[in-house]
């Protein structure tokens, strides 16, 4: 009887969503107070060997996180020291590039576990994986299209792990607690929190419209995002929540507040009010020369150029956002600055220069696009849709500016379209996505369509270092693999051979004569050239890698030395068993040596 009593007890607090009891409680100790989670898990501040997970319950408990690389082999533990409603505990001690499951709740109950609660370890710099970034603008008001662009985000998702989810501002449109609650914590609770590691920056909106606010930083902003200060992920220390960077894999981020304002000469200055002085513009600068990552990418939230709900020539913020910051990013090479602010979505060709009024680049595109950024970036066979091009330098290439405000407020006003967006959409919301894959990034507006459903209505791509032309110098019989630099699809061909072709990214090769290989991809976009010279052989035959006298392979122009040539050893040569050779001369290097096998001889010429 007792035995079903306590079943019966399990099932009710399983049904209820209660707590589930563990085990018992130590003798003589209290048994925790039943607690439902009422915001979260969500999880912050990732890094390669770190995150922490923050959530809140009803009652004040004793936080406890277990965790593993499976469900089922949950080794690791973290516990809270005193009972809380606010839960944050801080996983160290990770491996790299990993995907860990967990449990949160209580020393003796567990209140959130299951096969969709995760989290991503960051990867290294080197990685060559794709990283997968999504990215809501404007989303925390509670309306049908949040709940849409939500669905439709994770329609595309499907089981693919997000990496990163980037809030762009107005994450809440009054900056309350209780408005965080029910407009953003509540509608993504199931979904998108417990996975997804949450990176943020706050709009005019989490700060109220307030100068107050601005100035004083008492929002509830601040308290519900734990973000780094110190460096911790990567980056120049900021000091501050409210500016700050990190680095996931190749990518460096910037996070940038445009409302919130510093004491500055003894006024209050947003960054852009003074860029010399203003400590978030002197820490740009600082970060983005400090950074060595392949892809520099910054979020902020009012947006230099849009024709949507808001008119950026006319609007004094987005006027000095582009005439004082954009200058900043340009000259330190950043590939794409995404902002929202204005509830659509637009997207603009490579800029660089345009700090003046929409008529200037109307009037005359060619002095703010490079060569090749007139096409439209779909990258999809299109007409005139071929990838966009950089290279890894900090310096001024054209930079791609993105709005997307369209994740839950909706709204494209009745302005007309801006000259410097290749494509512009008003009417149905949406989220950005971005897939980075080692030098190639592809980005998607995935715009609602239908409920749970989206449709990419625009789609770019910025291809980095590539259009290679490279020589290389081999011996005669000697095998060289070539790779092109660029991912896409492979056509090989070789102007002095009609036979030769491939379509991997990389070949093998073993020319008999000097030859030229060229790569491109299908759409005729880019192009490799690789020029394979044979070395002449009229000098001293060197020795390539340590081996035998007697394999051809050891020695430049794939032969055996004889008689008439002179030798060069630089590295361990062996004389096999009764095996005789022969040389005009042998020179030795210091960390050279040359053996002898059993009845082994060498013969110089005389």
């Amino acid at each position: 009887m007792k035995r079903f009593i306590c079943l019966l007890l399990l099932s009710i607090l399983a049904a209820t969503g209660r707590a589930q009891l563990l085990t018992k409680p130590p003798a003589g100790a209290r048994a925790p107070a039943e607690a439902t989670i009422t915001r979260g898990p969500y999880l912050q501040l990732g890094t390669t060997t770190a995150v922490t997970i923050r959530w809140r319950t009803d009652v004040p408990v004793a936080g406890r996180v277990t965790y593993g690389l499976a469900t089922t082999a949950l080794s690791g533990t973290a516990t809270e020291a005193a009972a809380t409603t606010e839960h944050e505990l801080r996983l160290t001690g990770l491996t790299p590039d990993q995907r860990y499951y967990y449990t949160v709740g209580t020393p003796t109950a567990i209140l959130e576990h299951g096969a969709g609660t995760y989290f991503l370890t960051a990867p290294p710099p080197d990685t060559k994986r794709p990283i997968r970034i999504a990215s809501f603008g404007d989303c925390g008001n509670n309306s049908p299209n949040q709940m849409a662009v939500r669905d439709g985000f994770l329609a595309y998702r499907g089981d693919t792990p997000t990496d990163l989810w980037m809030l762009i501002g107005d994450n809440s449109y009054e900056g309350n607690d209780a408005q965080y609650q029910s407009n953003f914590f509540a509608p993504y609770q199931g979904n998108l929190l417990k996975n997804s590691m949450l990176f943020a920056i706050p709009g005019n909106h989490d700060y109220n419209n307030s100068a107050a606010d601005a100035a004083s930083h008492a929002i509830a902003y601040y308290a519900n995002f734990t973000l780094p200060t110190q460096g911790e992920a990567g980056g120049v220390a900021s000091g501050t929540e409210e500016w700050y960077s990190f680095d996931y894999g190749p990518v460096h981020f910037v996070m940038l507040d445009g409302y919130g304002t510093r004491l500055v000469g003894g006024v209050q200055k947003k960054i852009y009010d003074d860029t010399l002085n203003h400590p978030q513009a002197i820490w740009l600068k600082q970060d983005l020369a400090a950074t060595n990552r392949k892809w520099v990418v910054v979020y902020q939230h009012f947006a230099p150029y849009t024709q949507g709900s808001h008119n950026s020539e006319t609007e004094s913020d987005l006027i000095a956002i582009r005439r004082y910051v954009n200058p900043i990013l340009e000259h330190f090479g950043v590939d794409l600055v995404v902002t929202g602010h204005s509830h659509v979505y637009e997207r603009s060709y490579p800029l660089h220069d345009q700090y003046g009024p929409m008529s200037e680049f109307a009037a005359n595109p060619g002095n703010y696009r490079f060569a090749g950024d007139e096409s439209s970036g779909r990258y999809d066979g299109s007409p005139n849709s071929c990838a966009y091009k950089n290279t890894s330098a900090k310096a001024k290439q054209g930079t791609v500016y993105v709005v997307s405000g369209s994740a839950g407020q909706l709204g494209g006003g009745n302005l007309g379209l801006h000259p410097v967006m290749a494509y512009t959409q008003k009417q149905r919301g949406g989220s950005f996505y971005l897939d980075i894959e080692d030098n190639r990034l592809d980005a998607r507006f995935l715009q609602t369509s239908s409920p749970g459903a989206y449709t990419v209505t625009d789609q770019f791509t910025i291809l980095k270092d590539v259009d290679v032309v490279k020589s290389l110098t081999i011996t005669a019989g000697q095998a060289v693999t070539l790779a092109a630099s660029f991912i896409s699809d492979y056509q090989w061909s070789s102007p002095g051979s009609a036979a030769f072709s491939a379509s991997s990214r990389a070949v093998v090769v073993t020319p008999t004569a000097s030859q030229t290989f060229v790569v491109q991809d299908s759409r005729h976009c880019v192009q490799d050239v690789f020029r394979v010279e044979l070395a002449a052989c009229n000098g001293p035959l060197v020795s390539l890698k340590a081996g035998d006298w007697t394999d051809p392979s050891v020695w430049s122009c794939n032969r055996v030395p004889t008689l008439t040539d002179p030798v060069h050893v630089r590295h361990v040569i062996q004389i096999p068993a009764n095996a005789q050779a022969y040389a005009r001369s042998v020179q030795l290097d210091l960390a050279s040596q040359l053996t002898y096998g059993p009845n082994a001889r060498l013969r110089l010429s005389p």
